[in-house]
């Protein structure tokens, strides 16, 4: 692993726990550290090391940025969820706002969106007509598990995006884990947190850490994910590992067959970012495929940055041929035809009008070509088979 990233990672971890360390930053990583940090949204962690640089102003300004969007999300987050509950939906808030509340600066997490999950469908309905109705305007975008809606304050014309979610996470192709994921999270445990005088909803913490290493998963398969998502994992278990059942959470790792997942999440939050010690002791992984592991992370830019060229990628395989592609291909026309997907009757004519909304999709939107979307999944099966996400099967 570079010098640099190592000095990074010091940092963070300061940031994740609070801890005392002193960290020294040599003058000749100054400018790798600030673009280290701008690709993985955490510049406002690098400013008490920057203070006499001249890189101080540029940070204290992002700082600025950063701390403003944080505030404006909580008034949207605030604003949306009482929206709900002024008419009797009741909805889990996931991720932002909750998980920044764990950070020693909440304010310097950086958050795009808001995400809400209703579990009850007809709930979820009236919350669509509702929103809609109160200027949220539904998007047109492909997912199988939420619907995104942009909302604009008319004020100031700043503009937010509320995932809306009637799934936890998307599907798989192996079925098991959305079995498993269903079971778990078709009425899940409530807890409440106050933020700022408000009550939300939240998953309780055994629900919540398993939906966080769904979540990362989901990122990893489809286009990496940056540092972020493990300073969250270290700072949640930190202040909840009394709380959690850890028992609980292996069985359904191990059912799910995402184990090993768990296994390198855990150690690299522990040998880097701070987890405690004490968490979990027994689940460890090789020490070199976790410097391996974060160094693709910090190589690769924070969640998303890199996805133009990202296809289905919900599993790993031990060849890559065309029957492969043809299996993705398969799962994208059930995400795009969810209910004509049924028939399978209409599958060559589905299969025909996937094709060629992806072929569409990848010159219009992502801007590339059909071979290189190929070349760029056959790179992150490689990626996957590092830690054997669903063991690797190809079945």
């Amino acid at each position: 692993m570079k010098q640099v990233y190592h000095t990074y990672l010091s940092i963070i971890k300061k940031n994740c726990t609070d801890s005392e360390c002193k960290i020294v930053v040599p003058k000749e990583e100054y400018s790798q550290l600030i673009e280290l940090a701008k690709k993985q949204c955490t510049l406002p962690f690098l400013l008490p090391y920057f203070r006499d640089t001249p890189y101080f102003l540029f940070l204290k300004q992002q700082t600025k940025q950063i701390l403003l969007n944080y505030y404006e999300l909580e008034h949207f987050t605030r604003k949306t969820v009482s929206l709900l509950s002024q008419n009797q939906i009741s909805c889990y808030l996931l991720k932002g706002l909750s998980l920044a509340s764990y950070y020693p600066v909440p304010e310097y997490r950086k958050s795009g969106d808001v995400d809400l999950y209703i579990n009850d469908s007809e709930a979820f309905e009236k919350a669509k007509s509702l929103l809609i109705s109160h200027g949220y305007v539904l998007q047109d975008e492909l997912s199988d598990h939420h619907m995104l809606f942009l909302y604009t304050f008319p004020k100031t014309g700043r503009q937010f995006e509320l995932e809306l979610h009637y799934r936890i996470v998307g599907l798989y192709q192996y079925e098991q884990a959305n079995q498993i994921v269903e079971e778990v999270f078709s009425n899940p445990p409530k807890l409440t947190q106050t933020l700022y005088g408000y009550s939300y909803t939240v998953l309780a913490p055994t629900e919540s850490a398993f939906y966080l290493i769904h979540h990362m998963l989901k990122h990893y398969l489809y286009s990496g994910f940056g540092i972020r998502l493990l300073c969250d994992f270290t700072v949640y278990l930190n202040h909840f590992y009394n709380e959690i059942d850890f028992e609980k959470l292996h069985a359904w790792c191990r059912e799910s067959r995402i184990f090993h997942l768990y296994e390198i999440i855990l150690a690299c939050c522990r040998n880097y970012l701070g987890l405690a010690e004490q968490i979990d002791p027994k689940v460890t992984y090789d020490t070199d495929a976790c410097e391996h592991f974060l160094s693709m992370i910090l190589e690769g830019g924070d969640m998303g940055t890199n996805a133009n060229h990202a296809i289905v990628g919900s599993t790993s395989y031990q060849k890559i041929n065309w029957l492969t592609y043809f299996k993705e291909g398969h799962l994208q026309m059930k995400v795009r035809f969810p209910n004509a997907s049924h028939l399978p009757v209409l599958w060559p004519f589905l299969w025909f009008w996937t094709f060629v909304c992806f072929l569409k999709n990848n010159r219009k939107l992502r801007n590339t070509t059909f071979r290189a979307v190929l070349r760029e999944f056959k790179e992150k099966n490689e990626h996957t088979r590092l830690i054997r996400i669903f063991e690797n099967s190809d079945s």
